[in-house]
């Protein structure tokens, strides 16, 4: 039977073949390539020193975190194996093969520097036509996003107080048998031939012990923050049982920023709180960002702020859950020019009292809830659902960022801005395929666009990323 035949293993070209010859003209790498050209490296460039051995390129060490984002891989060691074994890695490192201690570094030092690039790679998109200026409707919502933490590890004081005595007997018993194995030792070698090196499982005691007693303070801190946030509001002592609540207060210990959050399925555990703003038009996502609190009313005016921040203008229409509703009159103050439909828990009763509800609610929450009940308003707020979940879904799904790998307020919300960034360049890649836009001549014709945004974002009173 006769088969293809193709080139030998060991086959040498005669001719000559660029790298890019071996992957599609349409390859995710390929775009996220021709992305990283157009920005800005200006910041991350001056932290480097002209002294000492020449560093890798920013530009190659940023191209392969995204694209390990970009195709579910986020652990340094993968991308550093990637960088030796998948040519789309080799294609964007240019051959080299950064260690992982490189790559993890590398993110560690340029968080600021990432969320910044994330606001370039919106304006591009919006550039690009992902996103109408003057036409924008976007849609927020949350996720709660597993923490890097053990569960059994959230304690209130008296909790760590006990697990901390614990660790302490533990780290006195290793003591004190290490000291009778120095005796014995000592008899046998000598004293000054053995190694006076902690062993392994002691220096991991001592480590716990240190976290511990860094989450009492910080959970000291938290209390007494707690008490002091009651006196401003309500202009009073907390009573018994406010503080009683306080006393029970929890924080983790390996990630002192966690929060005990209820999931979809019910279940309650250490999570953070992801937000997105998402434009209607293409799924594209204008804004991102994580918080600690377990709900999202005081998010609705955060994020229309980032939104606006990062697109240059205020979009023309903003859809929210009722999860978001306790902010409505302040967003309202602070962007008068925006059409809010924001879901009110009244809407899916079988009977609505109007007129109760007219005296209870303030003009502008009735104005709301008659809004989103009317037929026009009703399809209008619906358009949320197919535009705010199939990115999360992309994200926890598709890419399987179900948990967060590292642990901190700081480093998480710069792990899901990379999860951002890796949903918007996929978003990008298919945009242009499907609109037959050849990416690299469109971001080069882009340059200008992005000067006349620039001036935009200036003139009204906005931060410029790029």
């Amino acid at each position: 039977m006769k088969f293809k035949k193709g080139m030998d293993h060991k086959q040498e070209f005669l001719f000559a073949k660029k790298p890019e010859d071996f992957l599609p003209e349409d390859h995710l790498s390929k775009a996220i390539y021709e992305v990283i050209r157009h920005l800005n490296f200006d910041k991350i460039e001056s932290k480097y020193s002209k002294l000492g051995q020449n560093a890798y390129d920013p530009k190659i060490m940023v191209s392969i975190i995204f694209n390990g984002y970009s195709v579910g891989i986020r652990s340094s060691r993968k991308i550093s194996k990637a960088c030796q074994e998948r040519f789309d890695f080799v294609y964007l490192a240019d051959g080299q093969k950064p260690s992982h201690d490189r790559i993890s570094d590398f993110r560690k030092d340029n968080w600021g520097e990432l969320k910044s690039m994330f606001k370039e790679i919106v304006i591009i998109g919006v550039n690009l036509g992902l996103a109408k200026i003057g036409d924008i409707s976007t849609s927020i919502d949350g996720t709660k996003v597993r923490a890097n933490a053990s569960a059994k590890l959230s304690k209130n004081e008296d909790g760590l107080k006990k697990l901390l005595a614990k660790t302490n007997d533990e780290i006195d018993k290793w003591f004190e048998e290490a000291d009778k194995i120095d005796v014995e030792e000592d008899k046998k070698y000598g004293r000054y031939n053995r190694c006076d090196e902690l062993p392994k499982h002691l220096q991991s005691k001592k480590a716990r012990k240190k976290a511990i007693e860094e989450a009492i303070a910080k959970l000291k801190k938290q209390k007494e923050s707690k008490k002091e946030q009651i006196k401003k509001e309500k202009k009073r002592d907390p009573t018994q049982i406010e503080l009683k609540k306080i006393e029970e207060t929890k924080i983790n210990v390996s990630d002192h920023d966690a929060k005990y959050m209820k999931e979809r399925c019910g279940v309650i555990k250490p999570n953070y709180n992801a937000q997105i703003s998402v434009d209607e038009n293409e799924q594209f996502i204008v804004a991102n960002d994580v918080v600690g609190e377990c709900n999202d009313q005081h998010q609705l005016v955060p994020m229309l702020q980032q939104t606006k921040e990062n697109i240059g203008e205020s979009p023309n229409k903003a859809k929210a859950d009722n999860g978001y509703f306790p902010q409505l009159e302040e967003a309202k103050k602070l962007f008068p020019e925006v059409d809010f439909y924001v879901d009110d828990k009244n809407r899916r009763k079988d009977y609505i009292n109007f007129e109760e509800l007219k005296q209870k609610y303030s003009k502008l929450e009735y104005a709301n809830l008659i809004k989103i009940v009317s037929p026009e308003g009703e399809k209008e707020y619906k358009k949320r659902m197919y535009t705010v979940k199939p990115p999360f879904g992309n994200i926890k799904h598709n890419l399987g960022y179900r948990y967060f790998l590292l642990r901190g307020l700081d480093k998480v919300k710069g792990e899901f801005n990379l999860m951002s960034i890796a949903h918007n360049l996929k978003k990008i890649v298919s945009f242009a395929a499907k609109n037959e836009i050849n990416l690299a001549r469109a971001l080069s014709n882009i340059k200008e666009n992005i000067k006349q945004t620039t001036k935009i974002r200036k003139s009204n009173g906005l931060r410029v990323a790029c």
